[in-house]
């Protein structure tokens, strides 16, 4: 019996608005179970019976009693139905490509019992029973990531999911892979028998795309935080002013996501000293009263000890960064009502049979915006590679060596680090641009136009993974100018929240003092990024 009151239990409903995507998060991540209300099982038989009594008027119904696509203008004998769904799981077997890891899968079993629980599919209650069995149990169906375009939903990799339903195909199950059929032997699940409109239900929808999407913006928002811890520390890295980061300077700009930025950059760096503090940037450091005289044409111009302001990577970086939690707000926004939707054709009205055929299966929403969310993941990298650039260079250091290298000439520091964040960082350019304006006609020109939704959601998800090493390099190039800083100057502090996030660094790799290889410190801070081991300040999207 599952307790209903558990914390990371799911219950669900005809109306699930209490959904979150932390919640998708939690299913996917083998962190909680499903229950499914009494209320809406009933709902659901009555959805069905509606379906059937239309059947028996014998009205053609796109996908039940028709065929599929562009033959959706030949009829089915009624005693070929069942076996009509049957046979729409086999030939949408055609998926290639690694497999989807078991995150994304949960989510997406997750995501079709969410769609199917509306009511609108017709299916008998018997098919999310039997799904939320398989994600209850850990029958993990193998999906292949490629063969999706996007437009009557995820077809292909559905089918592999629909498939393990009956019986079929390849699975997961206690860590190892099986033949469906044995896994729920094991599990002591009933295989199902498909009936009339269910096969078509579970594989037409977006339910793949909403998965991989929802998993990706979670992981943005875990590396953003880390992104913008790392600018702090470039900060103090590079004794720069905090003056930019005045609060009446980003209210005036009433951008809610450059405030929030602001705020966190503040958070970081209120009790910094290091600087100019005490004395605002504009005031010249060497206190000669002739640095703040009116020249006339004719004499002398002097030059200050520094800038007046610093670089834009500096200055800016409410400004530049600011937009990136606002569309991460917006995505998880635009996420939710697409998980909330019924999105499968035709959609059958459980109050009166009533047959409504339309396209809620078109992924554009995601498409446009994981998209988006891939030019924001470039943005950040963009912007981390220039603030690096300053750190690694003696000219705009501020008196840091070149690379960072203790001993330049004899040791290189940093240098091979940096030329790998560039690679990364071009990776990023190249596979930042947009999945969703490739559309192609294609199945006999019933699909005329595509989505290609899950283009956009696995092209975000594949610069995720470079986003993170990108951070994590940045992270420990940060650190090591901080460990430069106080090696020359014993009086050199850094403020309270950017000193326990330098800590929660410096204890997980050592100072590079001579050359060695630095890969093994790349993938241990991604992943203490990833596993939230960092002391962050979490923005709380």
């Amino acid at each position: 019996m599952i307790d209903i009151s558990h914390s990371n239990n799911f219950l669900i409903n005809v109306d699930n608005n209490n959904l979150e995507i932390k919640d998708i998060i939690n299913i996917s991540n083998g962190e909680g179970r499903v229950v499914l209300s009494k209320e809406l099982l009933e709902f659901m038989e009555k959805g069905r019976d509606q379906l059937e009594k239309k059947l028996k008027e014998n009205v053609a119904i796109y996908g039940i009693n028709t065929g599929f696509g562009g033959n959706g203008d030949l009829l089915i004998p009624f005693d070929k139905l069942d076996y009509h769904q049957k046979n729409l799981l086999d030939f949408l077997s055609c998926g290639t490509g690694e497999c989807f890891e078991d995150p994304y899968v949960r989510g997406t079993q997750f995501n079709i019992i969410i769609a199917l629980s509306k009511g609108y599919s017709g299916v008998r209650p018997i098919v999310i029973q039997t799904l939320a069995e398989h994600l209850n149990k850990g029958i993990i169906p193998q999906v292949p990531m490629h063969g999706s375009v996007g437009a009557s939903g995820d077809l292909v990799p559905l089918s592999y999911i629909a498939n393990a339903l009956c019986g079929k195909g390849v699975v997961k199950y206690n860590g190892k892979l099986m033949n469906a059929t044995d896994a729920l032997k094991l599990a002591s699940i009933k295989p199902l028998v498909l009936k009339s409109k269910e096969g078509l239900a579970l594989v037409n929808g977006t339910r793949v795309m909403s998965s991989v999407s929802c998993i990706s913006i979670n992981k943005f928002e875990t590396i953003f935080n880390a992104a913008v811890g790392s600018v702090a520390l470039i900060v103090e890295g590079l004794l720069a002013s905090t003056d930019h980061y005045d609060m009446r300077i980003h209210n005036l700009k009433n951008h809610p996501g450059q405030i929030l930025i602001a705020k966190i950059l503040n958070q970081y760096l209120n009790s910094n000293n290091n600087n100019n503090n005490n004395n605002n940037i504009t005031t010249n450091g060497n206190n000669n009263s002739n640095s703040n005289m009116t020249f006339k044409e004719s004499e002398n111009v002097q030059k200050l000890e520094k800038s007046v302001q610093e670089v834009y990577s500096l200055r800016c970086a409410p400004q530049i960064l600011g937009i990136i939690p606002e569309n991460i707000s917006n995505a998880k926004m635009v996420l939710k009502r697409e998980v909330l939707s019924a999105n499968d054709n035709p959609l059958i009205d459980p109050s009166n049979g009533d047959v409504l055929s339309g396209g809620n299966f078109m992924g554009n929403h995601i498409a446009r915006t994981m998209d988006g969310i891939k030019l924001d993941i470039s943005l950040v990298a963009n912007h981390l590679h220039s603030l690096v650039a300053l750190i690694m260079h003696s000219g705009f250091s501020k008196g840091l060596p070149n690379s960072l290298s203790p001993n330049p000439g004899i040791y290189q520091g940093y240098k091979g680090m940096q030329i790998s964040q560039t690679s990364l960082v071009v990776w990023l350019r190249q596979e930042a641009a947009p999945a969703c304006i490739h559309s192609l006609t294609t199945e006999q020109f019933n699909q005329d136009i595509i989505s290609l939704g899950l283009h956009s959601a696995n092209g975000a998800l594949s610069m995720l993974n470079k986003l993170c090493d990108i951070v994590s390099m940045t992270l420990i190039m940060a650190c090591q100018s901080i460990n430069l800083r106080m090696m020359a100057n014993q009086n050199f502090k850094l403020s309270n929240n950017t000193q326990k996030l330098f800590l929660s660094i410096k204890k997980l790799i050592p100072f590079l003092e001579n050359d060695r290889a630095t890969d093994v410190d790349v993938k241990r801070i991604t992943n203490a990024i990833l596993e939230n081991q960092l002391d962050l300040i979490n923005l709380n999207l």
